[in-house]
């Protein structure tokens, strides 16, 4: 729940309650841990846009009849399965990331609030 008393401070007018619960139990490093996620997610990114191109190829042949252009290293389904894998880790990553940023943005001041004191 939001709290009542505005601060100033030189990253703006913040929720004072909510600063003093993060202050409570919130570990700035995981910013960076969750940087090194979107890092490596990032890294991923090539393999998966390869991967797509190739399932695209398959089930176009498959179910539009187009003539093949790609040779299936392995079944359709098994690689649509490690795509979707794939997209459930980066979703995972970037649900961690949102949760945690989602935090910070609890800082907004109430807006019914005065202006509040500077720290």
């Amino acid at each position: 729940m939001k709290g009542s008393r505005t601060v100033d401070t030189d990253h703006g007018a913040i929720d004072a309650d909510v600063l003093a619960e993060l202050r409570q139990g919130f570990a700035t490093s995981e910013l960076v841990a969750a940087l090194d996620a979107l890092d490596a997610c990032e890294r991923r990114h090539k393999w998966l846009r390869a991967c797509l191109l190739r399932l695209h190829a398959m089930a176009s042949h498959l179910i539009n009849g187009v003539p093949r252009t790609v040779s299936g290293e392995e079944p359709i389904w098994q690689l649509a399965e490690e795509i979707a894998d794939e997209l459930d880790a980066h979703a995972t990553s970037v649900s961690h990331v949102t949760r945690l940023v989602d935090r910070l943005a609890k800082l907004r001041p109430n807006d019914k609030t005065m202006p509040g004191t500077r720290i």
